[in-house]
């Protein structure tokens, strides 16, 4: 093995040095332009990147709740300010899921793509009791579901649980979470030797291993529970995590990566937010739990995350540059070690280049949460504070 990335989908990192000011300008212009950009009845338009969106969606990932929630969340911190109300858009917003009824995951509370996110959103701005009741159903529907992953299945709806418990500190969250979490773990299956779940979706069995769609995203809902499990479960999951990382990484002196699919060891590797190190980096850099296999192991990734270099793709977080900053910056918040930081803001510097680039080419900026510019302007604002919080994961 030469390499555990692929060079072509990366690019040259600058030498532009950390600017605060540049980076609060950048947020500043992002968030201007979404809220010039919002209409009250199609709200967004899709950006012909993240085709075969379309206009108007609702939902968290790459709709109009993501964007709500990013600009809400940066005005909270005192980063931005605007006028624009929109809590009378809510009840539309969250309607907004009508293609996801023709699909195979219209059952599904989905954190990311269904209707389950705008309903987190609009406990944020409107909070009410009906609101958590319903919010409550639409996550224990998923129960009796099979578990996928964060995107689609329970481990998004277990975050949901973690953020309305912190909101409201009702048993009842604790009590759900458990419940999925048990369910969870009872599905992990052996594969090649390895403790894993397996997946099957959009016609395609898969055994992932990022964050988005795999082992990392469901690692991460068990994370964020913790003190709710007993000592012997975070022991299983502590050995689980470990064991299977380790055993299923590849390794170059210093470096590490994984596959996007632990079935498919042989394919070419990803490194970004959704598949590949980034992701799984993000998500065990939260981990209560730790060995010097592991220490070394998320060094290394980190390593290979810097190397490779910044994304192609552009500026976005999930499988942006931005995205990649993000990890970096993990690995800082767990290690305390400078160097992680810097090289965040490095590739977070490299991220506003690019997304003035795509801005230039395209006329108008990309709305998204989790593929566009607002999901850079959060990315900016971590490397500024230091706190890789990203709203939808960390936070609602």
């Amino acid at each position: 093995m030469t390499a555990l990335h692929q060079a072509d989908r990366h690019s040259r990192l600058s030498d532009a040095a950390w600017n605060d000011a540049t980076a609060r300008e950048t947020i500043r212009a992002i968030a201007q332009e979404a809220l010039a950009a919002f209409d009250g009845e199609k709200f967004w338009p899709v950006h012909p990147l993240d085709s075969p969106g379309i206009d108007g969606m609702g939902g968290i990932y790459m709709g109009a709740a993501g964007i709500v929630l990013a600009l809400d969340e940066l005005k909270q911190a005192g980063v931005i300010q605007y006028a624009l109300e929109f809590r009378p858009f809510l009840s539309a917003i969250e309607a907004r899921d009508a293609w996801i009824r023709q699909t195979p995951f219209a059952d599904y509370g989905s954190l990311l793509m269904g209707n389950l996110g705008p309903m987190l959103l609009a406990m944020r701005l409107a909070p009410s009791e009906d609101l958590a009741d319903r919010i409550h159903a639409r996550i224990a529907g998923n129960t009796v579901l099979p578990p996928l992953e964060l995107m689609w299945g329970m481990a998004g709806s277990m975050l949901a649980c973690d953020f309305m418990h912190e909101r409201s500190k009702e048993a009842r969250w604790r009590d759900l979470y458990c419940v999925q979490a048990q369910r969870l773990l009872g599905a992990l299956e052996t594969v090649g030797g390895h403790r894993l779940w397996v997946q099957n979706l959009y016609g395609q069995r898969m055994v992932s291993l990022g964050l988005v769609h795999g082992f990392a995203g469901n690692l991460l809902a068990l994370i964020r529970g913790w003190d709710w499990l007993s000592e012997d479960v975070q022991a299983a999951v502590a050995d689980v995590a470990t064991s299977t990382l380790l055993a299923t990484a590849q390794r170059l002196p210093g470096e590490a990566n994984w596959p996007s699919d632990a079935d498919q060891p042989d394919a070419p590797l990803l490194c970004q937010i959704c598949h590949g190190a980034p992701g799984i980096v993000s998500a065990l850099a939260r981990a209560p739990f730790s060995t010097p296999a592991l220490e070394r192991l998320l060094h290394d990734a980190g390593t290979l995350i810097w190397r490779a270099g910044p994304l192609a793709k552009g500026s976005n977080f999930c499988h942006g540059t931005g995205g990649n900053a993000y990890s970096l910056l993990h690995l800082h918040k767990r290690t305390g070690e400078r160097l992680w930081l810097e090289r965040a803001r490095a590739f977070a510097m490299e991220a506003i280049a690019q997304w003035r680039t795509a801005r230039s080419e395209h006329g108008r900026g990309r709305y998204s949460l989790w593929t566009g510019d607002i999901g850079l302007a959060l990315c900016l604002w971590a490397c500024m504070t230091k706190e890789p919080a990203f709203p939808s994961l960390d936070r609602f």
